[in-house]
C-alpha cells in the first residue's frame, strides 16, 4: 500500500483543483472527488472507472478507492458488476420516472410536514434561497440550471427527520446526474422560482395539505419537462 502520510496529492483527471487531504478517510475523499467529477459530466454514461487509474492518480492503495466506489454506488451513481468492475450510472425513461416518483413522495411528505415543523429562520432561510436564485438568473437567457435544489433540500431539512433528508439526498443526487445527461433543464427561471414561492407560501401557511398538493404539482411538472426533453431532445 502506498504511504501518503504528510502529504496532499492532486488528481490528474477531471478535476485538477481536488487534493487528497489528512486527516479525511481516503475512502471518502475517494467519493467525494469522482462524485464531482461525474456530476460535472467528466465521465460518460457507462464509462468504467478504473481502480488501477484512480490509484495512480490518487497516489493511494485500490483498497480505499474500491470502498468509494461503493459509496458512490451506494447512491445510485455508480454501478457494480462483479468480475468487470465500477461503472457511471444511467438511466432511461423508465428509471427516470421510478426516481421521479420517489422524489415526489418524499417531497410532498416533507412539504407537509415543513408546514407544520418550520421554524421562522428555516421559512426564512427558504425565502433567501428563492431570492437568491431569482438575482442569480436575471439577465441570462431566463432558462433555470439543470440542477436546483437548494430550495427542495431546505423544505427536507424543515420536516426535521434525518430519515426523509437522507433519503431525499440521494435520490436529488442521481436526478442531478439524468439532468446534466439529457440537457434537461427544470423550466424557465420565472416558472420554477413561480412553482417553489407557492409551496413556500403554503408551508408558511401552516396548511399542510396545501403544501403537500404544491409540492406535487411541481414535481409532477418537473417530470413531465424532463421526461420531454429525454424522449425529443429538445
Amino acid at each position: 500500500m502506498k504511504s501518503q502520510r504528510g502529504k496532499s496529492v492532486t488528481i490528474n483527471h477531471s478535476i485538477p483543483d481536488d487534493v487528497v487531504e489528512q486527516p479525511v478517510p481516503y475512502s471518502e475523499q475517494t467519493a467525494r472527488i469522482v462524485r464531482r467529477a461525474i456530476l460535472a459530466g467528466n465521465y460518460a454514461p457507462g464509462e468504467r472507472l478504473s481502480e488501477v487509474e484512480l490509484s495512480k492518480q490518487l497516489g493511494i492503495s485500490r483498497s480505499p478507492i474500491r470502498e468509494g466506489l461503493r459509496k458512490l454506488a451506494d447512491e445510485g451513481l455508480v454501478v457494480i458488476h462483479p468480475g468487470r468492475g465500477a461503472f457511471v450510472a444511467g438511466f432511461d425513461l423508465t428509471e427516470i420516472r421510478q426516481l421521479m416518483e420517489f422524489r415526489q413522495a418524499l417531497d410532498v411528505m416533507a412539504a407537509g410536514l415543513a408546514a407544520e415543523r418550520a421554524s421562522e429562520a428555516q421559512l426564512r432561510e427558504m425565502q433567501a434561497a428563492l431570492d437568491a436564485g431569482t438575482v442569480a438568473h436575471r439577465g441570462t437567457n431566463g432558462i433555470s440550471p439543470p440542477w436546483s435544489t437548494d430550495f427542495h433540500l431546505l423544505v427536507l431539512q424543515a420536516a426535521s427527520n434525518p430519515k426523509i433528508f437522507d433519503r431525499g439526498m440521494e435520490v436529488h443526487t442521481q436526478l442531478h446526474l439524468v439532468r446534466f445527461r439529457s440537457g434537461s433543464a427544470v423550466g424557465s427561471a420565472e416558472t420554477v422560482h413561480s412553482e417553489h414561492q407557492a409551496i413556500l407560501d403554503a408551508i408558511r401557511s401552516g396548511n399542510a395539505m396545501d403544501a403537500e398538493a404544491a409540492m406535487r404539482r411541481h414535481v409532477a411538472q418537473a417530470y413531465d419537462r424532463i421526461a420531454h426533453v429525454v424522449q425529443h431532445g429538445e
